[in-house]
């Protein structure tokens, strides 16, 4: 049965087990010549401070925000996002390009005047009857048609661009992606030698306790 040290001895850990001269408080304690004043304060530059955080394991999570701190840029990167790659109704598309949105002089009225005949029309007749119809309103039939035209350059023209920055949203995503598992990948690494380092200390570390248990047990049985 392994020993339990007891809780009236007072272990007082070696300095080493403080980084960063920190105290038993964990607190920055000056040298003692410094305290009295006997010696210059020792100011240490940004370099060195960056290689005592290399030396401290807490600076593995030194890129690590709390959520309050990420959320607004996080939310204005994702409004941005959602911005660029918004979805339109047909008509705020025309209106974009200052298209009429009226069907009485658009090629739609055509659509109303196809709609308006009977479905058993021959294809033929059925076109002339349209164009009578456009005639007979005072209507110009080649207006018409180029209105239609313009709105397939317009649209082609705009989902042209929407599907370039719908791409480039999708690129990005991506990299950040690729950003955020190589991260995921090392700190996974990390995680995986601290366990290692630590199975590997409990193991010396009971192997000892054991040894001393035994040598303890030892003694005192024979001593009784």
């Amino acid at each position: 049965m392994a020993k339990k040290l007891n809780s009236e001895i007072n272990v007082v850990p070696d300095k080493s087990f403080f980084p960063n001269d920190k105290g038993l408080d964990g607190k920055n304690k000056r040298p003692l010549l410094e305290r009295l004043g006997l010696i210059e304060p020792i100011t240490k530059t940004s370099e060195e401070e960056g290689f005592d955080m290399l030396d401290d394991d807490a600076a593995i999570t030194s890129d690590v925000k709390l959520v309050s701190e990420i959320n607004e840029p996080g939310d204005a990167q994702e409004r941005a996002d959602k911005a660029s790659v918004e979805k339109l109704p047909i008509k705020e598309i025309f209106e974009k390009f200052g298209l009429e949105t009226k069907e009485t002089s658009t090629v739609y009225l055509i659509e109303n005047f196809i709609k308006a005949l009977p479905n058993n029309l021959p294809a033929d007749i059925k076109r002339q009857s349209i164009i009578n119809l456009i005639s007979a309103s005072q209507l110009d039939i080649i207006c018409l048609l180029k209105d239609g035209n313009k709105r397939l350059e317009v649209l082609n023209k705009y989902f042209e661009d929407f599907s370039g920055n719908v791409a480039e949203t999708i690129a990005a995503n991506e990299k950040q992606i690729r950003k955020l598992n190589e991260r995921i990948a090392y700190h996974n690494r990390i995680i995986e030698e601290r366990q290692k380092i630590r199975d590997a200390q409990k193991a010396e570390i009971e192997f000892e306790i054991q040894k001393i248990s035994n040598i303890i047990d030892f003694v005192e049985n024979k001593s009784k």
